[in-house]
């Protein structure tokens, strides 16, 4: 392992980190109403920096934009500044999904997966960044909230095979029923997906009462959701008891520590979501709780992420065993 794979690795790592807090603070955007702080895009209410103050703004700033399609456009100086570190939490990604494929790059003749995947992430954070430009033009589409959503796992998703396969040599799950784990593993990461995806509809509905109540009456949300409530409910549970036995499992059959880590983190993230979860429920959906909620959710499919790409790389080393002793035989 040399510096340049060490240094991959680090900033590949806090490219993921920022990743999950950009997805928190899209959340808590979203559960403030702020989304619309900034009804432009690049800019913010034409301004490079927002302003502060609605008499920094055009006496007839709404008229202009009604004109451009916003009816209900609101000077609110925190949801502005909301949505505009949001802005600069996807603007910081950008620049580290470069730093992270010139790493790739220094590395590419050693390791060649992990330069295309790199790679990968680096075009999806392009995607993304033009999806929120989208986002903001449709005027908060559900549709195109859920596919910036879906575009920023799959930047997890790459930046994670990426590391797995820079350390393929100490993260790799045991051979003992590795097939058999790696297609536990899809299962799970399409449950999770799926229930994220029903979290989304539970999340629509909260969006139309928060306007209808001005996000206020709190309490008086969770009975009117209805049944996308009930079915997300009931799809966690489906979710944290696959995952409990999916982890116990892996620790069962593996010795390696990196490994039994990776499984306990899940195991443990799954069911801090479902807390979570539960006590939004409880609780009135409070603002504060629902980016933690979300940002729980991505990580758990970061960790099954992880977990697959250790039993990929151990079927592929065992292929390359039975190909070399084929040719040895030959």
């Amino acid at each position: 392992m040399n510096d340049r794979q060490r240094h991959f690795r680090r900033i590949a790592l806090i490219t993921i980190a920022v990743v999950y807090i950009l997805i928190a603070v899209g959340s808590m955007v979203r559960a403030t109403g702020a989304g619309m702080g900034c009804p432009d895009w690049p800019t913010c209410f034409g301004q490079l920096i927002p302003p502060t103050d609605v008499s920094q703004l055009p006496e007839n700033y709404q008229e202009i934009y009604r004109d451009r399609g916003y009816a209900d456009v609101e000077f609110n100086a925190a949801k502005t500044w909301t949505e505009f570190f949001n802005r600069l939490v996807g603007v910081t990604i950008g620049f580290l999904s470069i730093w992270t494929l010139w790493a790739a790059w220094r590395i590419r003749k050693d390791e060649p997966p992990v330069f295309w995947y790199a790679l990968a992430a680096f075009i999806l954070v392009g995607f993304n960044g033009w999806l929120g430009k989208v986002v903001v033009s449709s005027n908060l589409h559900p549709a195109m909230i859920t596919t910036h959503m879906v575009a920023s796992l799959l930047v997890v998703a790459s930046l994670v095979l990426a590391i797995n396969h820079s350390l393929r040599d100490t993260l790799r799950m045991s051979l003992n029923g590795a097939l058999s784990t790696r297609a536990w593993l899809i299962a799970g990461m399409v449950l999770t997906i799926v229930q994220i995806a029903l979290g989304v509809q539970v999340r629509e509905r909260i969006d139309i009462l928060s306007l209808q109540y001005d996000y206020a009456e709190r309490a008086t949300w969770v009975a009117q959701v209805g049944a996308p409530l009930t079915v997300h409910i009931l799809g966690a549970m489906a979710v944290v008891g696959y995952n409990l036995w999916l982890g116990w499992r892996v620790l069962r059959r593996n010795d390696n520590p990196l490994i039994q880590r990776l499984a306990v983190a899940m195991m443990g993230v799954v069911l801090i979501e479902l807390l979570i979860g539960l006590s939004l429920a409880l609780l009135g959906f409070p603002a504060f709780l629902q980016p933690l909620h979300l940002m729980l959710a991505a990580l758990v499919f970061g960790l099954q992420m992880a977990l697959f790409g250790a039993a990929q790389y151990a079927l592929s080393s065992r292929v390359s065993g039975q190909e070399g002793q084929a040719r040895a035989g030959a």
